[in-house]
């Protein structure tokens, strides 16, 4: 159990957890784990649209450029959740879920230049913010359920 002194007073890691209202942990956990799901479905379907070939190709891309919207909208609600609720009681997993937003976002926006501007170039952005994005949103995930448990 970690400790941080304050003003001449010892505050621990649960006592801090434990001032944050139960909903707001159990939300930003279940906003981290949705973002985090949607991340392995990306995975998935660009997987599916690089090996497929025709129309089936397109309909793998579009449902590929669809499915990040199941990404940016939780990570969106969850960096929400953190700033106003967590940030005091966890402010690394705080900024962990705004740069996963904005991660997700480059993701998003890097993906829309490849696919509706035809800029094949940015394809090396496109997968190294998926890296970033996976990374951050299975840490977040992760130490989330720590909190909620905590």
């Amino acid at each position: 159990m970690s400790q941080r002194a304050t003003a001449g007073t010892t505050i621990t890691t649960a006592e801090r957890t434990s001032a944050v209202p139960t909903g707001a942990r159990k939300a930003y956990a279940a906003l981290t784990g949705i973002a985090t799901l949607f991340v392995f479905v990306q995975f998935f379907t660009s997987s599916e649209f690089i090996r497929a070939k025709g129309d089936t190709e397109e309909t793998w891309t579009d449902i590929h450029g669809w499915t990040a919207y199941g990404l940016l909208v939780p990570a969106l609600l969850a960096a929400v959740v953190a700033v106003v609720a967590l940030r005091r009681v966890a402010p690394v997993l705080t900024v962990v879920a705004v740069v996963l937003f904005v991660a997700s976002v480059g993701q998003w926006g890097s993906g829309h230049l490849i696919s509706t501007l035809g800029m094949d170039g940015w394809t090396p952005f496109h997968v190294f913010f998926s890296s970033v994005v996976l990374a951050l949103a299975v840490w977040a995930s992760i130490r989330s359920a720590v909190l909620r448990r905590g």
